[in-house]
């Protein structure tokens, strides 16, 4: 997640953080620019459509999709955010919520044309990069009301770090969380034996060391998709007053 201040050149438009999804950032290994450039133009096209806001894993999300089939033609879930992934027009995140007693996921791709429209209402993070472990854990954690009202972020202020730890039902589990290294649980149901033994299937110290875990993209690279999302925002904001 980046950000970076944005204001015109003859100094009327106020400045403020600019957001920089992370679908747009290509990920490690062999590039083609050109292929990652038009993929990025896709995205850009289609969020003149639909607003994206700024979200990340733990943020509750409502979406709403077409559906021909639905009262009203178009169907509205919320849920909360429990994975992102894939990049550039593949892009893709899941949404989790209690249902009558079920537990129900959708995973949505971010540009899918049948999405009208994409809504955060509550706008924070998690200290894990997944919470797929809301799978096994107490409804409790992953139950949103429907009717919830959003909650505005303030701006200029740093998105806050949710880091509650979920209790867990008991044993069997979707996987076994334990050996996984993740802050979010509250593993307090197991016994501390088997705490330490699961701490051998933890990611090593010298992997940790690893230069390839530091990776990022050049500077130049990173500079013109900065610049990129800067016109983009401009001319989001030019077709906004058009349209007034």
């Amino acid at each position: 997640m980046r950000k970076m201040r944005l204001s015109s050149k003859d100094g009327s438009e106020v400045s403020q953080d600019l957001f920089i999804s992370p679908e747009l950032m290509p990920p490690m290994g062999r590039r083609y620019r050109l292929l990652d450039y038009m993929s990025r133009l896709d995205c850009y096209r289609r969020r003149m459509v639909v607003n994206i806001p700024e979200f990340y894993v733990g943020s509750i999300i409502a979406v709403t999709v077409s559906d021909p089939y639905a009262k009203g033609k178009t169907s509205r879930f919320v849920g909360i955010c429990i994975k992102r992934q894939g990049y550039g027009i593949g892009a893709s995140f899941r949404l989790r919520n209690h249902v009558n007693g079920e537990g129900v996921e959708i995973c949505y791709m971010m540009y899918n044309p049948l999405i009208t429209k994409i809504e955060c209402l509550k706008l924070e993070k998690r200290p894990d990069d997944h919470l797929l472990y809301l799978r096994d854990a107490l409804p409790e954690y992953s139950t949103i009301d429907f009717n919830m009202n959003a909650i505005k972020h303030p701006p200029g202020k740093a998105v806050p770090v949710n880091d509650i730890k979920v209790k867990m039902k008991p044993k069997p589990w979707y996987m076994k969380w334990e050996r996984k290294e993740l802050q979010g649980i509250d593993f307090s149901i197991l016994p501390e034996e088997k705490l330490e033994h699961a701490k051998k299937w933890w990611k090593p110290e010298h992997t940790k060391m690893d230069i390839l875990q530091r990776w990022e993209l050049p500077d130049d690279y990173t500079r013109q998709i900065e610049w990129e999302v800067t016109q983009h925002e401009r001319e989001k904001r030019r077709a906004a007053d058009q349209g007034r």
